[in-house]
């Protein structure tokens, strides 16, 4: 279900009435659909067996969100098949204002355990024109993110988070993410003081993994600097596995260089420790042609790719994490379709790689945070398959 609906999107059934209590759809980073809808979504539905997946609303989908007798449920009008759902509830801290703004325009609850800010919604490729070809980072801010300023104060930054973490038992988790800001350097340095500030307070402990998410630094021996700050983990994306083709795809990231990228990465697993150094790849524009015709997309030939990316990263002890394409209707790619049947194959092989690397620990149920964390991933979800797979076998 979870494939079906990140791939093919969701409409809402006319008639529907949600809880009042629940998280609506707000855009922080990413719109994910290029449609707009005037009626209330939203943001995830959490599905049986502790699997929660993002809505990405599409008007043409067969599936549907509708209620029913027993509360809600999707249903696929092609097959008649339904399964119920459930919503995430609204976090403690939603009424909460920070420097006289509503603290949901600033950071945001992911899933029903995970806390999601953006520090800065720029990111300098754009204006180099070298913005990866995917990205919607600056434009989505333009049209539809409420926080009215591109950049983050350290201020803002730090009271929202100790706020969150006070006012809501369920968070866990903390993950900061962000384009590039004055430069390489100076983006870490400004996680650093991030991470400085919130290590002064005690309630920052209860955050069980702190993931930063950015380019890395010129100077790679910035890196420990992020360790010492209090975060456990970190992602440093190279989003395009094949270096001819990560050129065409991330042509500012390519300026830095595809090899200080892997070093870096290399880097960061002697600090952080195998299991919490993490890349991201866009599944769906691996197999794309130099043109980044959507058309071109071969999703036998993507998963070859991107089965390729799995086992390059495992062999170094970084974990290959994999976004799915979306286009909310602001890159220079467009819409794509990708192939369920295929996307479905290739998360579950994931899932079977990354459990025979043993790089994550047994006892762990979730690669990155806890299956009710990432709504809009599959690779939790392929991992805990793979799990449940050798455990029937054994």
């Amino acid at each position: 279900w979870k494939v079906h609906l990140l791939s093919n999107g969701c409409r809402i059934a006319s008639n529907i009435n949600l809880p009042l209590s629940i998280v609506l759809k707000k855009i922080h980073l990413y719109a994910h659909s290029n449609e707009k809808c005037s009626q209330p979504i939203p943001d995830d539905l959490v599905l049986p067996n502790q699997i929660i997946t993002r809505i990405r609303y599409q008007s043409n989908s067969p599936f549907i969100l509708e209620s029913n007798s027993l509360g809600y449920q999707v249903r696929n009008e092609i097959t008649g098949e339904a399964i119920p759902t459930d919503f995430v509830l609204l976090p403690g801290f939603a009424s909460s204002v920070v420097s006289g703004l509503p603290i949901s325009s600033i950071c945001s609850l992911l899933g029903s355990d995970l806390l999601g800010i953006i520090p800065s919604n720029y990111c300098f490729y754009f204006q180099q024109g070298t913005q990866c070809r995917f990205c919607e980072i600056l434009p989505t801010f333009k049209k539809e993110v409420e926080y009215s300023k591109i950049f983050k104060s350290l201020d803002v930054i730090e009271h929202s988070i100790l706020t969150a973490l006070r006012n809501e038992d369920r968070l866990r988790f903390i993950a900061i993410t962000t384009g590039n800001i004055h430069s390489y350097d100076f983006t870490v340095d400004y996680f650093a003081q991030i991470g400085e500030r919130l290590q002064k307070d005690p309630i920052f402990q209860k955050a069980e993994q702190v993931l930063a998410t950015l380019m890395p630094p010129d100077d790679l021996s910035k890196i420990s600097l992020l360790r010492e700050r209090g975060f456990t983990k970190i992602n440093f994306p190279l989003e395009v596995f094949e270096p001819a083709h990560f050129r065409v795809v991330c042509p500012g990231k390519a300026s830095y260089g595809y090899e200080k990228i892997i070093k870096a990465l290399e880097t960061a697993v002697t600090i952080f420790g195998p299991g919490n150094v993490y890349t991201n790849f866009v599944y769906g524009i691996q197999s794309l042609n130099s043109s980044l015709d959507p058309l071109s997309y071969n999703p036998e030939q993507e998963n070859i790719l991107s089965l390729q990316a799995v086992k390059e990263m495992l062999s170094i002890s970084v974990m290959p994490d994999f976004t799915l394409y979306h286009y909310g209707g602001y890159n220079s790619i467009g819409k794509l379709q990708l192939n369920t049947n295929f996307t479905s194959s290739f998360f579950r092989q994931w899932g079977e790689l990354v459990r025979d690397s043993e790089i994550i620990p047994n006892e762990q149920q979730a690669v990155l945070f806890s299956p009710l964390s990432l709504s809009n991933t599959l690779f939790n979800d392929g991992y805990r398959l793979a799990i449940q797979k050798k455990e029937i076998c054994t």
